[in-house]
């Protein structure tokens, strides 16, 4: 009789262990945008509160002056 070998489940794991660190890299690179999104906002928002800020302060000195 044709007998398949016996596969033990840690051999059907390092089969496919190729996968679990191409997801793993995977999720690293997307943690690492998203670290980076939330970082760029940030950003984003201080200049915008910022040129907000200035842009009160021009309108109080141009009303002050006239």
């Amino acid at each position: 009789m044709d007998e398949k070998p016996y596969v033990p489940p840690a051999g059907i794991a390092e089969t496919f262990a190729w996968v679990t660190v191409s997801h793993m890299i995977l999720i690293a690179i997307l943690a690492a945008g998203a670290i980076t999104m939330l970082w760029w906002g940030r950003r984003l928002r201080r200049q915008r509160k910022q040129a907000l800020e200035d842009a009160e302060r021009t309108a109080e000195e141009r009303d002050a002056e006239s």
